[in-house]
């Protein structure tokens, strides 16, 4: 799949809308994290997750050491 991908640049987006636009027009996969994936989908019952994650990773929160804000 990478090598097509590599082979053929128009089929990358910039941008989460473009991708989605392009899946709701046909003919188009669009690989994303799947926050997102989920928020997208919930949003627009014309989308649908196909198969499993890929990867799984957490998310990590940084702040400075003086920060008051409780977490």
């Amino acid at each position: 799949m990478w090598s097509f991908m590599e082979k053929n640049p128009s089929v990358f987006v910039s941008e989460y809308s473009e991708g989605m636009k392009r899946v709701l027009e046909g003919d188009y996969a669009f690989l994303m994290e799947s926050t997102m994936l989920d928020y997208m989908v919930q949003r627009d019952c014309n989308l649908t997750q196909i198969g499993g994650l890929l990867d799984n990773k957490g998310y990590g929160i940084a702040t400075p050491m003086d920060n008051s804000m409780d977490i």
